[in-house]
């Protein structure tokens, strides 16, 4: 799998960019097909080699790509847990039902290529897995969002527990 772009050039190097271009063009708005169409006859640009140098037929394969991950992205499995018998107010616990997505792909083999594997609520690795993931993409939307969400006179503070809870469930789990 090819590195995402946000991983070639750092948001300062993309703010440039773009920057560059809207003023090239004297556009106020940044338009996919308009800058991929500009781009095309641009070999010297620095996006060209990555958006063009792997010719029509690599493009054409990673769009595939791309469209498989979509169609496996967001489907979801729904898992119970019965309540636990070995505690003696257990007959009190309710069982406990949550949302899981139905396929992960592992962090760790993203770079070669990875792939989804199935998620296994009795695997300790699929959980492992899961809060992983979990933890990775509310930090990522704190970070997004926080800016947003602060100026609205929000506390943001749950959200910062949950992550570090989930952070420390992980490392507990992978234990």
């Amino acid at each position: 799998m090819e590195d995402r772009v946000d991983s070639i050039w750092n948001k300062d190097e993309r703010q440039e960019i773009v920057d560059k271009y809207l003023s090239s063009t004297g556009r106020n708005m940044f338009k996919v097909d308009e800058f991929t169409d500009w781009l095309e006859d641009k070999p010297d640009h620095p996006c060209y080699e990555r958006f063009f140098g792997s010719g029509d037929k690599e493009a054409a394969r990673q769009h595939r790509m791309s469209l498989a991950r979509q169609l496996i992205s967001g489907l979801r499995i729904q898992v119970h847990v019965p309540p636990v018998k070995k505690v003696d107010v257990s007959s009190l616990a309710e069982a406990i039902s949550y949302e899981a997505p139905a396929f992960l792909s592992p962090m760790s083999s993203r770079r070669k290529g990875g792939g989804y594997v199935p998620y296994d609520p009795e695997s300790k690795e699929s959980r492992v897995e899961l809060r992983k993931q979990a933890a990775a993409d509310l930090a990522r939307w704190l970070n997004r969002y926080r800016g947003c969400t602060e100026a609205c006179g929000l506390d943001l503070t749950p959200i910062e527990t949950i992550v570090t809870a989930l952070r420390e469930e992980e490392e507990t789990e992978a234990a």
